[in-house]
């Protein structure tokens, strides 16, 4: 069972990747945050095997976020899953230490398939 951390200031987004974890089977979502410090005391309380990370937050990004986690942990497997699907977000979250870098509208499949994949490893 894989636990995971959902991270988007969108309420409606996180109910939708709930339900789009429940398809995939062997995971487990251990919480939900929509603003930065949220996010890490979370992921501190729960060590997650797993992040599903926006760009845009509540008083912070995710690209930040992402920057303190990989600064502590470099085995947790980072999804960025955004609406700001560009080139300089994606160098940014590529440097910083990102797995993948999805686009919310275009690549819900590949989530799906990339999440199939880490359940079962």
């Amino acid at each position: 069972m894989k636990n995971i951390l959902i991270i988007d200031d969108s309420v409606s987004i996180r109910k939708e990747i709930r339900k789009i974890l429940k398809s995939v089977g062997g995971i487990k979502v251990v919480g939900e945050a929509a603003e930065p410090v949220e996010a890490l005391k979370l992921y501190e309380a729960h060590k997650p095997d797993i992040i599903i990370l926006d760009i845009d937050l509540k008083d912070g990004n995710g690209i930040d976020v992402l920057a303190q986690i990989r600064s502590s942990e470099k085995k947790v497997i980072i999804i960025m899953f955004t609406n700001y699907f560009n080139a300089a977000f994606q160098k940014a979250s590529e440097r910083l230490g990102a797995n993948y870098f999805l686009d919310k509208t275009n690549d819900v499949d590949k989530l799906i398939n990339i999440m199939k994949e880490l359940a079962h490893r």
